[in-house]
Parts: C-alpha cells; structure tokens; sequence
C-alpha cells in the first residue's frame, strides 16, 4: 500500500474537513429564516395551541373575534359582526380587491408545513346558511417571496357538516398576481405548496356577508385536522 506523504494527508484531512463543513451549512436553515411548523398526519388544531390565533381583529368592515367553543371541546368559535367604523356605508359590500375572495374566520398564527398531509378535515356550522371558504397562501420554498393563493368553497349550514377539502381540489385565487404585486409580493407560478403555507384561513367569503345592522354571524368549527 502507498504511503502518503505528510503534506498529502494534511491536504485530505483539510479536504474532508471542508466538504464536512459545507454539508452542515447546506443542512442548517438560513440565519434568520422562519422555521414552518409541520404538523403531522391525523394532528387536530386545538384553541389553546399557539399556532392558531385567538382574540379579536378587525377585517375588511368586519370585527372577528375567535376563542374556544364552550358548547364544543376542543372546538372553536368564531363570531363576525359588521363594523361600521371601519367599513364601507350601510348596505354596500366589503371592498373585494381585483376580484379576490376574501377570507374571514380561522388564521393561522404560524407559517405551516404540510408536507405529510393531503387535505383538510373539519365540521361546520352557522348561525344562518352562508358562503364558506377555504384559503391558503403558499411560498416558493427558493424564494418566499414568490407567492400563489388557492381557494375551496362549499356551504355551511346550521347544523353540522362534516368536510374533506384535499390540496389538490382548491383553485387559483381569481385576481391574486394583481394583488400580490400590490402587496409587494411577487406572484407565483399557481402551484400550491403544502410545505410552506404562508397564510391559512377558514371561514366565510367577507364578500356574501351583509353591511347592515345584520345580527352577528357565528361560526363553529370541530375536528379540524390535517390528514393523508
């Protein structure tokens, strides 16, 4: 067997050591990147989990307040009443910018990797029938701010309606490169990504709910869980 000579087994050794090195920083994620939260097959999201946002905003001419459901363990709430000092004049519908279908209801607090799952499960109910939605914002994975906006719509009723919405049915948000370049945003190529959602909603279309001195809406959800 040949034997190397101290300036060849240095030069190795340095060789190896690089390579090692590399492989780490290609493995680590950026410094100051945002780690998605990856939820496993079969998980329920619960009120009392940080990825899910409680408590009250204000939206599109609507007050939204989300929380636990007291009737529902392990379900959620939603209650959403017009504001009119934030919204448009009485009987005028909330602005629906290039056409989009705007989301009210259930966010996410947390950016989400959905890699292992396929679709969304849930019950639904509402205080009165109404238009229902599905909305999710994914990133290109090179470049998160490269973005594309798919949607699912179906009906809710006011008795409990179990659904499956798989990634694979939910459409191309009508209006969203327009929205997204005004958002600062760089349009997609309308794929969805499940393992970078940027934005999760579930709840109602703003654009199907009335302006007047309608009484609140309210919306439960159970059973929500990201499946196979």
């Amino acid at each position: 067997m040949r034997r190397l000579l101290p300036f060849q087994v240095l030069a190795l050794v340095l060789c190896l050591a690089a390579s090692a090195l590399a492989l780490a920083a290609e493995a680590a994620p950026a410094i100051g990147a945002e780690t998605a939260l990856r939820l496993q097959p079969g998980e329920q999201a619960l009120p009392g989990q940080s990825a899910w946002s409680p408590g009250q905003r204000q939206e599109s001419g609507f007050r939204i307040s989300v929380g636990a459901d007291p009737e529902t363990p392990g379900g959620f709430r939603l209650e959403i009443t017009p504001d009119h000092k934030i919204g448009p004049a009485p009987g005028q519908k909330p602005a629906q910018p290039n056409g989009l279908r705007l989301c009210l209801g259930l966010t996410s607090a947390a950016r989400l990797d959905l890699y292992k799952t396929r679709a969304v499960e849930f019950r639904i109910k509402a205080s009165r029938p109404v238009a229902g939605i599905l909305a999710l914002t994914s990133s290109n994975t090179q470049n998160r701010n490269a973005r594309d906006r798919a949607f699912g719509s179906f009906g809710i009723g006011t008795e409990w309606k179990p659904l499956r919405l798989p990634y694979g049915t939910l459409a191309p948000m009508p209006g969203w490169d327009e929205e997204a370049k005004r958002l600062g945003l760089s349009p997609g190529d309308h794929v969805l990504r499940p393992d970078s959602i940027e934005d999760f909603c579930l709840g109602v279309e703003a654009g199907r709910l009335p302006q007047g001195d309608a009484a609140p809406l309210v919306i439960r959800i159970d059973g929500l869980r990201f499946v196979r």
